[in-house]
């Protein structure tokens, strides 16, 4: 089962692996399982990685010479049904379709990648090179084997290397679908190790870490490392591994990794501390265990994997549709033209109430003109009222001076309509502010339809002239709107009509007047009458020829004849509120009909005429269909990354095909 298991899942990732080297994403759509080696410069690293290949093929040297990521990917020819022979090659991913079947050039191949992308004086680059190894003596596995961490730089390495080749390291590891291979030389103080210390500070558990212990065979005599190779110092979930490398004496008198492997074998199965537990060590072990644990890692997190992809490639397709595809030169003219269209139509709607996907959680587009009309707008026409800033005193002077010279025997009509029309004027203003209200509301729903048209992002231009000319129209539409709101006051003014059926006759002016003389207050009246009454005896005649000044202001209140000056004003009072009441309720009804003649309904009839006209000119395609370069730049990112997650698809198909 377990080997039925690694023909799928591992050669699965590592299409994966392909299909994001090759597309040059700048960042995997999704972290994918893999085993990552960290270790510092010199711990055996590409030793344990050539064991595990059975070839050398890693380049080597005295510095550093793992100067960018190895992804390494191995292939068991046998297991996959690649031929019957025992031919072994490897194949780079940046130079698709060609074979290597010696490794001498593989290990050539790998400095001169290096070369190219780190430079050739110790550089380092944190683009991985990709490597297939195909052999009927590997297992199926991939790797990803770090630059070693340094302290001191060397060459062209800039002052900061370990920093960097750590952050590189945190990078690859911090990925919570790998698995930490942290390789240790044995002969060293486990506390400093620098590959564990960096695994700590990323799984301090060390849930997803194993250790690999090299140079066992080169630890002091008297020494073993029986209690590290069995979690007694540092305890990690995967355990170690203890492994014998092929020492700088061994490579140059021409011992091949195979031999040594034969070696390590017998060093461990001939040592007394380690006899009991030799099937646990050793490249062989290691090969099959870290197989073992990628397929079982594998598993795990390839269902929460599947769905990731899945939902990006939802999202990612959604957003391109958004997008749009590109705008034939040959169709500019129609692209424009329905853009213009859905626009008219979506301003429309949303005067009707039937753009639903305005919001879902306040009032919007028609809703809040009829909430201006019936809720704002009334309500401030009802806070105005007939004798606001109109006092007694005002209206019995009115009375005075309108019938001047002439003593009347009745309220005069003049001091009514003089007074009327003052209070009536006094509705202009809040029936102006009510048209302006909804000229805001109006770009506001114009706003809102450009937000709910992301197509228009693509082109700024049009997005910009669009935008001015609806605001252009409706600015247009505001002053008629108002010139008709003031015409409204002025036809009132113009004429009172006191013949009005809901108009208060004379008569029942005056029983008003009198019911509200008789509950008035008699010590009040007295008070009026005693100060007039003092007024007229302190006057002194100076003679029997000459008559007392005129005061230079002379006040309704100093005139006698108070009982009738207080009749008079009541009746007045009865008289404008009448009116004013009559009035008050045709301007409420008939503003919100003037605002939507001529504003609302103005506008939504007419946008979508004045668009066309303004901007459906075969001189403005091109400038107006002109898409932003980050719109194309953004679908053309969309388009690769979708043709990618597309392709992954397909892949992990196979998986849920064999019920895996």
């Amino acid at each position: 089962a377990l080997s039925r298991e690694m023909e799928s899942l591992i050669p699965v990732i590592q299409k994966l692996q392909d299909v994001f080297q090759m597309a040059g994403l700048g960042e995997a759509p999704v972290d994918l399982p893999q085993l990552v080696v960290v270790g510092s410069q010199s711990a055996g690293k590409s030793s344990v990685l050539e064991k595990i290949v059975g070839r050398d093929f890693l380049p080597r040297g005295n510095t550093i010479v793992t100067r960018r990521p190895l992804v390494l990917q191995l292939t068991n020819t046998t297991v996959h049904k690649m031929g019957t022979d025992s031919k072994e090659w490897g194949e780079f991913l940046h130079l698709k379709g060609q074979k290597f079947y010696s490794f001498q050039q593989i290990k050539q191949e790998i400095m001169k990648e290096t070369d190219r992308a780190a430079g050739n004086n110790c550089g380092i680059s944190s683009k991985p090179i990709n490597l297939k190894i195909f052999s009927p003596t590997v297992l199926d596995l991939t790797l990803v084997d770090l630059p070693g961490i340094t302290k001191v730089p060397v060459g062209d390495q800039p002052e900061d290397i370990e920093r960097r080749i750590r952050e590189m390291a945190v990078q690859y590891i911090s990925n919570k679908n790998s698995i930490i291979v942290a390789v240790s030389p044995a002969n060293t103080d486990m506390a400093n190790s620098e590959s564990l210390k960096l695994a700590r500070q990323i799984d301090p558990e060390g849930h997803r870490t194993l250790g690999i212990l090299t140079k066992i065979d080169l630890m002091d005599k008297g020494t073993n490392a029986w209690n590290m190779l069995n979690g007694k110092v540092i305890s990690l979930r995967h355990g170690y591994v203890g492994m014998v490398n092929r020492s700088q004496e061994d490579i140059d008198n021409g011992k091949t990794v195979r031999q040594a492997i034969a070696d390590e074998t017998k060093f461990f199965r001939s040592h007394k501390a380690y006899a009991s537990i030799s099937h646990k060590l050793g490249t062989g072990f290691l090969t099959q265990q870290l197989n073992n644990i990628l397929v079982q890692h594998i598993k795990k997190v390839l269902p929460s994997m599947s769905a990731k992809i899945t939902q990006q490639l939802a999202e990612k397709e959604a957003k391109l549709k958004t997008l749009g595809t590109p705008v034939p030169k040959n169709d500019k003219g129609g692209v424009l033209l329905q853009l213009l269209l859905k626009y008219s139509k979506m301003f429309a709607d949303a005067i009707d109430g039937k753009l639903t996907n305005l919001t879902q959680n306040d009032l919007c587009g028609g809703s809040r003109i009829s909430d201006i009309f019936h809720n704002v707008f009334a309500r401030s026409l009802h806070k105005i009222q007939p004798f606001d800033d109109l006092s007694d005193h005002q209206i019995r002077t009115a009375i005075l001076n309108a019938t001047a010279t002439k003593p009347s025997l009745f309220v005069t009509e003049d001091s009514f309509q003089l007074l009327v029309k003052r209070q009536i004027a006094r509705l202009k203003t809040p029936s102006v502010q009510c048209s302006e209200l909804v000229y805001d509301e109006l770009r506001r729903i114009a706003a809102q339809c450009e937000n709910l048209m992301p197509e228009l992002n693509r082109f700024p231009e049009l997005k910009g002239r669009l935008s001015d000319c609806t605001r252009n129209l409706i600015k247009g539409k505001l002053e008629p709107t108002k010139a008709m709101i003031a015409n409204l006051i002025n036809i009132e003014l113009a004429y009172i009509k006191t013949t009005h059926p809901n108009f208060i006759s004379s008569s029942k002016a005056m029983a008003h007047a009198k019911s509200q003389a008789s509950q008035g207050n008699e010590s009040r009246q007295k008070e009026l009458l005693a100060n007039l009454t003092d007024t007229l005896n302190s006057i002194t005649v100076a003679g029997d020829d000459k008559l007392p000044p005129v005061p230079p202001v002379l006040r309704s209140q100093d005139i006698s004849n108070y009982d009738k000056g207080m009749s008079e004003t009541r009746i007045i009072k009865t008289l404008i509120k009448s009116y004013f009441d009559i009035v008050q309720k045709i301007i409420k009804d008939s503003v919100p009909k003037a605002v939507m003649h001529f504003l609302v309904q103005g506008c939504r009839n007419s946008i979508q005429g004045e668009l066309v006209k303004h901007l459906y000119k075969s001189q403005f395609f091109e400038g107006l269909m002109a898409e932003e370069e980050e719109a194309r730049k953004e679908r053309e990112d969309l388009e690769r990354m979708i043709a990618v997650l597309q392709k992954c698809v397909k892949i992990l198909k196979v998986i849920k095909d064999l019920g895996m």
